[in-house]
């Protein structure tokens, strides 16, 4: 089973969270946060807020830039994650660093084994099938590596954040993507 909480604002979404939390059972109490795609933003408080939100529901957060690890360490943190949680930033980037090192199909493995998965603006566009659409809000040219925008394709939904709700629209419909 696979156990997703995607959400355009951690901060923003802490009540819906700690319900999701409450809901699923779960207990473990450490997450691996990845908040990589932030590092080629200007402004990255949201970050700093999902952080202090995470840790306010109890939980003790292991920080990992995949962008500045190196492959090994990266391998090793995602396959001990209980939680791993990818913060927002640009959709492009993150796609890039990850493929960068493998861990887009290690993701989606982890994720069929059981690992817990929150993510943040671009870290749920990510599990889109393709994230190309994305491109309405962050600037592709900041990946200059990434020769191709297939997503992780764990969703069946296109992730559209709205950041003063907390939420996402399917892309196309009008539904909510509550996945």
């Amino acid at each position: 089973m696979k156990t997703i909480f995607l959400t355009s604002y951690i901060a923003g979404t802490t009540r819906q969270l700690a319900d999701f939390i409450q809901k699923n059972q779960i207990n473990s109490k450490n997450i691996l946060f990845i908040p990589t795609a932030g590092n080629i933003e200007s402004y990255t408080g949201y970050i700093d807020e999902g952080k202090a939100a995470l840790q306010q529901l109890g939980f003790q957060l292991e920080l990992l830039d995949i962008a500045s690890a190196d492959t090994q360490q990266c391998h090793q943190a995602f396959a001990a994650a209980e939680i791993i949680c990818i913060a927002g930033g640009n959709t492009f980037y993150l796609l890039q660093q990850l493929k960068s090192k493998n861990l887009d199909q290690l993701l989606v493995r982890r994720l069929a084994q059981g690992c817990i998965y929150i993510g943040e603006s671009a870290g749920a566009i990510i599990r889109a099938a393709d994230i190309e659409y994305s491109s309405m809000m962050d600037d592709s040219s900041l990946a200059p590596e990434l020769d191709n925008y297939a997503g992780l394709n764990v969703i069946d939904c296109y992730p559209l954040p709205r950041l003063y709700r907390g939420t996402f629209c399917r892309f196309g419909t009008a539904n909510l993507c509550e996945v």
